[in-house]
């Protein structure tokens, strides 16, 4: 069967009890990583999966928290031995954004270079995507959909079809209904849920006023009282919750949910499998 384990339930600020947005979709031997979020190797570690064998990643969009510990995924399977290329998948950028990535590490592999004998430099195979199906591999079909995160642009979610179970990861988003098509009868709907009611506010921070933030940052983010609705008319049959913020009530969002959806939700923990 086709699972999924919620490495990191968490969004930008700093919460000790969830690490950044990353999502393991595993069938047997056959591995995906939807995205590389705050701690996401300690947290693939305590799934079981060594560095040597970190799988592709699929990253959804290019704001820093689900993209901030690629280079530590890439440095360290690179360290212990792996001389594969990793595979990542992204949008429109991320071949740019690698190669900087790769640059930023240059230094670093150099001098451990100079310990080691013949060893080449790690590699990267970036393949940059658009909507649609990306691969069938270990019996496993990934498609890629966008999604609604102005003014981030492209940004996706992806689909997974494999023994006998579909499973939807949606990325960062506002309600829309392309994610709803593609979500249609999905098994499990992991979605985002960042409550902006919940953002803190400083002077100088960028908005003039908290109710400023939140109505702003609330327009790229789908909110409690909206998630529901998507599962319901998606008619997904289990929601998930993920990308919470810190101030988040688990019994408040699951209600808020659950209100509308009518379905079972599941409030997302770090290493939850689903």
């Amino acid at each position: 069967m086709l699972r999924a384990v919620l490495l990191g339930t968490g969004s930008p600020p700093p919460n000790p009890l969830r690490r950044g947005p990353a999502t393991l979709l595993a069938l047997d031997a056959e591995r995906f990583l939807v995205d590389a979020g705050s701690g996401v190797g300690a947290q693939l570690v305590r799934a079981g999966i060594r560095p040597y064998d970190w799988p592709r990643v699929l990253i959804t969009h290019h704001h820093s928290d689900h993209t901030i510990d690629l280079g530590h995924l890439l440095i360290t399977r690179w360290i212990v031995g792996q001389n594969a290329p990793l595979e990542v998948w992204g949008p429109a950028g991320t071949r740019r954004q690698i190669e900087k990535l790769l640059d930023y590490l240059g230094w670093d592999v150099e001098v451990r270079r100079a310990h080691m004998h013949e060893r080449e430099p790690p590699r990267v195979s970036v393949t940059e995507i658009e909507e649609g199906r990306l691969m069938d591999v270990g019996g496993v079909q990934v498609s890629a959909f966008l999604v609604e995160h102005d003014p981030v642009k492209p940004a996706f979610g992806f689909h997974f079809e494999g023994g006998g179970r579909r499973v939807v990861v949606s990325g960062d988003t506002r309600p829309c209904e392309n994610l709803m098509r593609w979500s249609h009868a999905a098994d499990v709907l992991i979605h985002e849920c960042c409550e902006m009611a919940k953002t803190s506010w400083f002077p100088g921070c960028g908005w003039p006023t908290l109710e400023d933030k939140i109505r702003d940052l609330a327009s790229y983010h789908t909110q409690p009282d909206q998630v529901g609705l998507v599962a319901r008319e998606a008619r997904a049959r289990t929601l998930v919750l993920t990308h919470l913020m810190p101030g988040s009530d688990r019994a408040e969002l699951a209600a808020a949910a659950a209100k509308p959806f009518g379905g079972p939700v599941a409030v997302g923990e770090d290493l939850m499998e689903v």
